[in-house]
């Protein structure tokens, strides 16, 4: 119900006649303006509900609900930064719930309390209460779970664990971090594949053995953190969760780069131009400046090693170098990302793109644009089109026209079916492109 809904729901209740009622429709509609809130004033007024609402369901009287009361009210203080009367009031709460709740709902309290104390500064403290919650939720249920009652318990768990292991990795040692390993891993088993939670903790996975790594203890191995935070990726999508995306993408640029292993630093490079792509050097000043520095120092190293230098010669090499499987998704991603550019953006990703592919051997030239062309045709068509009219205007002015251009053919002809062959052929003819 939307928040005029229950305004009105609450005008309509009697606080001297029906106290109880009026009580609940107050939590009700506080509730949804501290989730609403836009302003401060919103957040003010559900406080005040709610004090007013606890001062009928009291502790005494109402001890369910005066925990439910203090557990939004905890939540519109933590969200006002007032973290110390925050932790107050889920304390209070968890203990008012304890054992008279469902075990999801205690555990969702515990689950407040670790959160804040972490906040406060107490890690140790918050991992003993989300050691409660956990040990609640991992407890076989008394009786058979209802239709999306295990899900709302697999929420809550994958939330424990990813909060307790947040809590250890502040704590700091090694030790700490191979249990923060663990809950991730935990954490990514007990939560839906799709979902945000499942790709935040499959990235802090990634990012706990990255810093197991980088403490020279021989512990944490990179190619772990890489799959981590490919399956991150999987979730945290360009369009979807952009800044998230970001994030995630310039971390595997550091997990490729520890790596080390054949066209690692090419990996490493494209990844963090991805990640400097989305990042608002306004909004995201921090973010930008550190994912650029990255891609600073992997471009250097990898410029001194070649004659050929530039970001997108680099990654023209590593199409030609890597396997077809592994081709296609880079291409399906750079590709992808050229599209959610405007029209002038996309133009010159694609002539950054084409034009470093036009410089590859001959050899390596034809491969590439074997799996271009066909991932292409997957994609939508104004990016076709506009990929026609580059490839056609690259040939057109490279030094070798003939040659690139009887490639191309040979690709249509062998990647291609008979209609996708003709549409094709008419987009590159359209611009001016003359079959060998």
């Amino acid at each position: 119900m939307t928040v005029e809904g229950l305004e009105a729901e609450l005008a309509a209740v009697s606080r001297a006649e029906a106290p109880d009622d009026w009580a609940l429709a107050a939590y009700r509609l506080a509730v949804a303006k501290s989730e609403a809130a836009g302003r401060p004033e919103d957040v003010d007024q559900a406080l005040e509900l709610l004090d007013a609402a606890a001062r009928i369901l009291t502790s005494d009287r109402a001890p369910v609900e005066h925990g439910r009361i203090l557990t939004a009210a905890g939540n519109c203080h933590r969200a006002g930064g007032r973290a110390v009367r925050a932790l107050e009031l889920f304390d209070r709460a968890a203990d008012l719930l304890a054992s008279r709740a469902p075990a999801n709902e205690q555990a969702s309290a515990l689950i407040n309390v670790g959160l804040a104390r972490g906040e406060a500064g107490r890690p140790g403290a918050g991992i003993e209460a989300l050691n409660r919650a956990i040990n609640l939720l991992s407890a076989p249920p008394p009786e058979p779970a209802m239709a999306g009652k295990d899900d709302e318990a697999s929420r809550l768990l994958g939330a424990a664990l990813i909060n307790r292991a947040q809590a250890r990795q502040a704590l700091g040692q090694d030790d700490d971090l191979e249990l923060a390993v663990g809950d991730y891993r935990a954490a990514v088993a007990a939560l839906p594949a799709a979902s945000l939670q499942s790709g935040m903790a499959a990235h802090g996975l990634g990012a706990a053995i990255l810093e197991l790594r980088r403490r020279g203890s021989g512990r944490g191995d990179p190619q772990d953190a890489v799959g981590a935070f490919e399956q991150s990726l999987s979730v945290l999508s360009h369009s979807s969760f952009p800044f998230h995306h970001a994030v995630a993408r310039h971390s595997l640029a550091l997990a490729y780069e520890a790596r080390g292993e054949p066209n690692d630093l090419a990996r490493a490079l494209n990844s963090a131009h991805a990640a400097v792509a989305v990042f608002d050097p306004r909004l995201h000043a921090t973010h930008w400046r550190t994912a650029h520095a990255t891609l600073a120092r992997i471009e250097a190293v990898l410029d001194d090693g070649h004659s050929t230098t530039g970001r997108s010669s680099h990654f023209a090499r590593l199409l030609a170098d890597t396997t077809e499987t592994e081709r296609e998704l880079l291409l399906r991603d750079r590709l992808m990302r050229a599209a959610s550019l405007p029209p002038t953006g996309m133009g010159a990703d694609l002539d950054s793109l084409i034009g470093s592919l036009a410089e590859l051997a001959l050899d390596d030239y034809s491969t590439v644009l074997r799996s271009l062309i066909g991932v292409l045709m997957e994609l939508p068509d104004p990016l076709l089109e506009a990929a026609c009219e580059t490839i056609c205007r690259v040939h057109e002015d490279h030094d070798s026209t003939e040659r690139l251009n009887e490639a191309l053919d040979a690709v249509i002809t062998d990647r291609l079916f008979g209609p996708q062959r003709v549409r094709v052929r008419d987009l590159l003819e359209a611009n001016g492109w003359v079959r060998p």
